[in-house]
């Protein structure tokens, strides 16, 4: 067995031969009929059923006729793979089973792939590097990179569209949300101001009907001396109450006219239904939906046309 990783070279007598390397050693000169890719050596039929049987070579892969090598210097420059199989990890892989294309090592092929048609590795990958299978699979990995790249710079772009677009509707939300406290700063201030005018109306009112009334009061509480002045006197008393009557008249009409203007306004708070509307809702402001926009489409809008709306649904 040869030592992994290195160039198996040919003895001093390979020559372009087909002998049963095992029987040229007591100089018997068979036909090969096999060829091991493990011991890299030919075989008649007799040691090629030997080699079977043998527990510690019963694993090789023997190729026969039609795939056997066709003399030892086919193998001059040939490497041993070092990469271990995925079902038997003591093993290395050495052929590819053309029949399930799948890599197999020794157990493999004897155990499950005995039937197949498998080649030997070493063999058929001599001039890999020209065939059109490891091309594809170089330009598929120049894809892969060139469109990973283009993934990252689509995933910063879009960064700093995440950022942007956050920015812009914070910016829209408490820009609205500041018309809106003006707005009730403002309704607060006229409300205020009606309550105030109304409020100086009624004081005005009320303080005009003060000197009023201690006018009338100040005419009964003369009557009233006066009569309470004349004593016994029944003819000045019927005399004064006559003309005190007729006073009195005037005084009440006065004191009607005052309770007629006597009115102040009765005013109340209502809050307003709309208000009390959009309160309960829960969507005060607005709401936020959820736009279904492809992400190199939301890149676009804002690169091209600056912010754009963005609302999420169920945010409030």
């Amino acid at each position: 067995m040869e030592v992994p990783g290195k160039k198996l070279q040919a003895g001093p007598n390979a020559e372009d031969t087909t002998y049963c390397q095992p029987c040229e050693l007591d100089d018997e000169f068979l036909p090969a009929e096999v060829y091991c890719t493990v011991c890299k050596e030919f075989f008649c039929s007799n040691c090629a059923r030997v080699h079977r049987k043998q527990k510690m070579t019963r694993s090789h892969f023997l190729l026969d006729q039609s795939n056997k090598p066709t003399s030892l210097g086919d193998h001059e420059t040939e490497y041993e793979c070092t990469v271990s199989c995925d079902v038997h990890p003591k093993e290395t892989i050495k052929y590819f089973c053309r029949t399930h294309q799948t890599l197999i090592c020794g157990h493999c092929s004897v155990k499950y792939h005995r039937s197949c048609h498998a080649d030997v590795i070493s063999e058929i990958s001599k001039d890999f590097k020209d065939d059109q299978e490891y091309g594809d699979v170089i330009k598929t990995i120049a894809s892969l990179f060139k469109e990973i790249n283009l993934r990252v710079s689509g995933v910063e772009k879009r960064v700093d569209v995440v950022a942007r677009l956050c920015e812009n509707e914070v910016d829209k939300l408490r820009k609205y949300r500041k018309k809106v406290i003006k707005y009730f700063e403002e309704r607060e201030q006229a409300l205020l101001k009606f309550i105030e005018k109304t409020k100086n109306l009624d004081e005005k009112l009320l303080g005009s009907l003060k000197p009023k009334l201690k006018n009338l009061n100040s005419k009964v509480e003369e009557i009233n001396v006066t009569l309470e002045a004349q004593g016994n006197n029944m003819i000045q008393l019927f005399i004064e109450t006559k003309r005190a009557k007729k006073l009195l008249e005037g005084l009440q009409n006065d004191l009607a006219d005052i309770n007629k203007g006597d009115v102040i306004h009765h005013y109340e708070f209502r809050k307003d239904p709309a208000t009390e509307r959009l309160i309960s809702s829960g969507n005060g402001l607005g709401t936020l939906e959820n736009i279904m926009t492809e992400a190199h489409e939301i890149v676009s809008a804002v690169s091209d046309h600056g912010p754009i709306g963005l609302t999420v649904q169920g945010c409030g």
